[in-house]
């Protein structure tokens, strides 16, 4: 029977090609100048786009906003904070208020943010309009940063619809304007990129030398954090392979780093990732005990999107044990938890794991209706290989 791959999402799925613009020049330059409220609030923006990209994994691009006039700003800022709640569609409308007075890379920057604003919860039509202006106003204005963004951005949406050759070519722009502006970090982001694509692509070689590329890239320039994503994504392609120490060794070596660092967002990742090669070998108390921690740093941090994604991990840990009233709850309790996110990729995962262990139960009405339930999702989103998987299972549900 057809079924999906694994709950944890590939390292960098959400890794928009974008640089986080920093504060800390321009705060500099204008200490003296600002009041105190000023700087509480620029600080609290700082964070609260720092916080963005710990949860979704998203670095933003926002040159030329924290800088701007009052009636770009404050909207802009409002925006922010919307996101950090997930309230999409309240971010969207105060980035469109600012762009009402933005100008050149501030438009370039507000539609990127509008973009990931779509992208979260799987509305892939909008995010593609709006990354595409994005790039057409950042080669308007000559905004190469901006551009190498948007061209990243545009990758990662025909990679989710899995047109995956468009993807490729989007990555290897991106990376040629990085290349060109010198930026080691926007390197490295297209490096990991073009190695997940061809690890969905299964050239599996391919995908081993870019990650591979990326990680003596993340060492040279002492980016400890990259080092460690970098590791990790090498440890799923030696898990795609079947070489399951290797790729043990590798998600280990990552959980020493960000334990280092005291990233938990990467410890929370690696210890799920871990878990996966414990349940591909059998041994699921080990797989079921590096889940639930997962799960708790998830929840310690409040990365929802991080603590769904464990859920559905247990879920398909307990359908391999055969407790399948234990599955069925965690199952329900990620796709919950993805309805109040507003994804409907992943909403579209559960509902599709819903309906294997009720297929799986004999309750084969049940087992439809979830079936249908995620092909109406995916097909929204233009999954299209989730598509097929999909239709597959219905027709081997209905003995087709």
């Amino acid at each position: 029977m057809n079924i999906f791959g694994y709950q944890i999402d590939i390292a960098i799925i959400l890794a928009i090609a974008g640089i986080l613009a920093t504060f800390l020049a321009w705060l500099l330059a204008r200490q003296v100048k600002l009041k105190k409220e000023d700087k509480k609030l620029i600080h609290n923006i700082d964070e609260n786009i720092r916080a963005i990209e710990k949860h979704l994994g998203v670095p933003i691009y926002v040159d030329g906003l924290p800088k701007a006039e009052p009636p770009v700003f404050d909207p802009f800022a409002k925006g922010v904070k919307l996101m950090t709640e997930y309230k999409w569609e309240d971010a969207v409308a105060e980035f469109k208020q600012s762009m009402q007075e933005a100008k050149a890379s501030q438009l370039v920057a507000l539609y990127n943010l509008i973009g990931i604003c779509y992208y979260t919860p799987g509305k892939l039509d909008l995010t593609e309009e709006n990354w595409s202006k994005s790039l057409s106003l950042a080669k308007e204005f000559n905004d190469k940063e901006g551009e190498a963004a948007a061209l990243g951005n545009l990758g990662i949406v025909y990679k989710t619809r899995g047109e995956l050759d468009k993807a490729i070519k989007y990555f290897e722009d991106a990376l040629k304007v990085n290349q060109e502006l010198g930026s080691k970090e926007g390197m490295v982001a297209q490096l990991g990129n073009l190695g997940n694509v061809y690890e969905t692509r299964g050239e599996l070689d391919k995908a081993i030398k870019y990650h591979q590329d990326a990680l003596k890239l993340d060492r040279e320039i002492g980016n400890k954090k990259g080092e460690a994503e970098d590791l990790s994504n090498l440890g799923i392609v030696y898990q795609t392979r079947g070489e399951l120490d290797k790729a043990i060794k590798y998600y280990e070596d990552a959980f020493k780093i960000d334990r280092e660092i005291g990233n938990k967002e990467g410890e929370a990742s690696d210890l799920g990732n871990l878990g996966i090669v414990y349940q591909i070998r059998g041994e699921l108390d080990k797989a079921i005990e590096y889940h639930q921690d997962a799960l708790k740093l998830h929840r310690e941090i409040s990365n929802k999107e991080g603590e769904a994604s464990d859920l559905g991990n247990l879920g398909l840990v307990y359908k391999t044990r055969g407790e399948l009233d234990k599955a069925i709850k965690y199952h329900e309790d990620a796709l919950k938890l993805n309805q109040e996110l507003g994804s409907k990729e992943r909403m579209a995962l559960q509902f599709n794991n819903l309906g294997l262990i009720f297929e799986e139960k004999g309750e084969k009405e049940k087992a439809l209706k979830y079936y249908e339930d995620a092909l109406r999702l995916f097909t929204k989103i233009g999954a299209q290989r989730e598509i097929e998987t999909v239709k597959e299972n219905i027709k081997i549900l209905k003995g087709e």
